[in-house]
């Protein structure tokens, strides 16, 4: 009478678990990449002060010309944009970093598809600049502004959007004897807080690659 050894039903078992698991982890990885956004990217692409072009000889017109860039990097989110709130700065004194406000208007907020580019481009009145002083700084030191955005983005992932949440942005430029901004390329406006690494979903499905992770080791 021969004798067959019994199938290891353990075994079975924990390759049915193995392979559970493991398909749990890949969808979660997949979900997390999939929720996972990147804020807009925005830049001034141009900048134009006639009151400061000393070819001009002249202050009497003091309005200014701002080029903004709006970036939607994300490959497959799109991007809505509250009202843009824009705040533009002129700094009496460089050393000590005090700025006043002279200009404030708000763009509309609208739509911006995934990988998508738009420009927004305005002439804005200016007030308490005192352009003879800004002309004919000492030093040899070139004019600095500050332009200030800010608004709230909401994520449209698939067929959902995500919560609003804050974008407050700035950056520095310095001006020329033209009237334009000294640096040719495109000055990125930074965030001064630390960035915020995942939104509430992708925490939650990163979380989940973390715990099956967790699991897979120390099955």
């Amino acid at each position: 009478m021969s004798d067959y050894s019994r199938p290891d039903s353990g075994t079975g078992c924990c390759r049915c678990c193995f392979s559970f698991i493991l398909t749990l982890g890949l969808t979660s990885l997949f979900l997390w990449l999939s929720l996972r956004t990147s804020n807009p990217v925005c830049s001034i692409q141009d900048v134009y002060i006639p009151a400061l072009n000393k070819t001009r000889n002249s202050t009497s017109y003091q309005s200014i010309y701002l080029d903004l860039k709006l970036d939607n990097e994300n490959k497959d989110k799109g991007i809505y944009y509250d009202p843009l709130n824009i705040t533009l700065h002129y700094y009496i004194n460089q050393s000590n970093g005090n700025g006043i406000p002279i200009s404030n208007y708000v763009l509309k907020g609208f739509y911006q598809g995934h990988q998508k580019k738009a420009r927004r481009k305005n002439w804005t009145d200016t007030q308490g600049v005192p352009w003879d002083a800004a002309v004919n700084i000492t030093g040899g030191r070139p004019p600095v502004f500050r332009v200030d955005l800010a608004t709230a983005v909401r994520f449209k992932i698939l067929f959902w959007k995500t919560k609003r949440h804050k974008l407050i942005l700035g950056a520095d430029f310095e001006v020329s004897d033209r009237g334009q901004k000294l640096q040719k390329k495109g000055t990125r406006l930074k965030s001064g807080a630390p960035p915020e690494l995942f939104s509430g979903n992708s925490r939650i499905a990163f979380s989940l690659v973390v715990f099956c992770t967790l699991v897979l080791v120390f099955i």
